[in-house]
């Protein structure tokens, strides 16, 4: 793309000649958001924000950069789209997509489609961009409720007998086959399924201002890890103000989870989804991998099963002081037990192959981002958790 100068403002033009300046001007603005937010990325992915002294991306963008906090999560949305979507990172990187398109293009793009919706941008408009996405998200939406009518009218009720159990929220797989009369509409297309949702929130000044001084002291408390996100600060909240309902006229803490996850699975296809108030919503390859390391199994006319012994699995918590051993995370919330060599392979439920990983570690471990931690010595397992 060649490159474009700004045009010099000059007052009392022809309207053609100020129409020209700002297209220009325009276009010069899309254009260099298109290059900073390649540069983001890149500070991002290497954390360069550690070279100024800053201890997270998000305050190096506010006070290096001058972000306002609206502005940081709008870079770091796109940048972490271009990290999921490898042809719409090349789009950006070599020009062809531009900041605006990009955006649309990741609201709906998965790494299975990104290539044919980068083509799709480059070949037209914007606003017929935004008309084609408008449409495939009301198409996902419609599919997804469909699903949900399907699973209500066929009389599915997922299974929830299991049990809770301690170190945060419990998942349970259902391994179960949808009806036979009904299993086309009950199984949207895995792409669609993949789209990530948005969960959007309006906050008055006041509340912006309560929102940003929590987060920050959670943080410097060491409650949080550096690199959470928005969507795990709220997590942990919701999860703890549940956890403080039980606990309501001076009773003791429970151990029980406050939240189960029911996650079906085909037994066929093995392709698994989650139910949310938007319909089903199918699982990633290596989120799934992390459920079956540590879940609770249930199969009809069997008895629920865990995959890791409930007194293995506290005393792999306790061990590890229930915090996250990941190198530099250390969370403390929706903790799960990973298995370093996986049972595949080989790995047995043994305390010496169990680690404690966060939800967000344990996926990235199963996506081959990070070497998973070693466990702790065994020896300082409780009498319980040896036995």
């Amino acid at each position: 793309m060649v490159p474009q100068t700004l045009p010099a403002f000059t007052p009392g033009c022809p309207a053609a000649d100020v129409d020209a300046a700002l297209r220009q001007s325009l276009a010069v603005c899309e254009e260099a958001r298109r290059c900073a937010v390649l540069w983001f990325a890149e500070v991002q992915r290497r954390s360069l924000w550690l070279a100024f002294g800053h201890p997270s991306l998000e305050l190096y963008a506010v006070h290096r950069l001058g972000f306002s906090r609206n502005r940081y999560w709008q870079f770091k949305r796109l940048a972490d789209d271009l990290d999921r979507l490898p042809a719409l990172r090349e789009a950006v990187a070599d020009g062809r997509v531009g900041w605006t398109k990009a955006q649309q293009v990741a609201r709906v793009a998965t790494p299975g489609t990104d290539a044919r919706w980068v083509d799709r941008a480059a070949q037209c408009g914007r606003r017929e961009l935004t008309a084609a996405v408008t449409a495939e998200v009301a198409r996902v939406r419609g599919e997804a409720r469909a699903a949900v009518g399907a699973e209500a009218a066929a009389g599915t009720d997922p299974d929830t007998s299991a049990g809770p159990r301690t170190g945060g929220h419990q998942l349970a797989l259902s391994l179960e086959a949808p009806p036979a009369d009904s299993a086309k509409t009950m199984t949207p297309t895995p792409d669609s399924l993949a789209i990530p949702a948005t969960i959007a929130l309006r906050a008055n000044a006041l509340q912006v201002a309560r929102f940003e001084a929590l987060v920050e002291q959670a943080r410097k408390r060491g409650l949080v890890p550096a690199h959470a996100g928005r969507m795990e600060l709220v997590l942990a909240a919701l999860e703890q103000l549940v956890a403080a309902g039980s606990n309501i006229g001076g009773a003791a803490k429970s151990s029980h989870a406050p939240t189960q996850i029911i996650v079906h699975q085909c037994p066929d296809c093995a392709a698994a989804t989650v139910t949310t108030a938007a319909g089903e919503r199918a699982l990633a390859p290596a989120q799934l991998a992390a459920l079956n390391c540590d879940a609770r199994i249930a199969e009809a006319g069997k008895p629920n099963r865990a995959t890791i012994p409930p007194r293995i699995r506290r005393a792999v918590l306790a061990r590890d002081r229930h915090r996250c051993a990941t190198p530099g995370c250390g969370a403390t919330a929706f903790l799960e037990v990973h298995h370093v060599t996986p049972r595949s392979r080989g790995g047995t439920n043994k305390p010496a192959n169990l680690v404690t990983l966060c939800g967000r570690c344990h996926a990235f471990v199963h996506e081959g981002a990070v070497a998973p931690p070693q466990a702790r010595c065994a020896g300082t397992l409780s009498a319980e958790g040896a036995a």
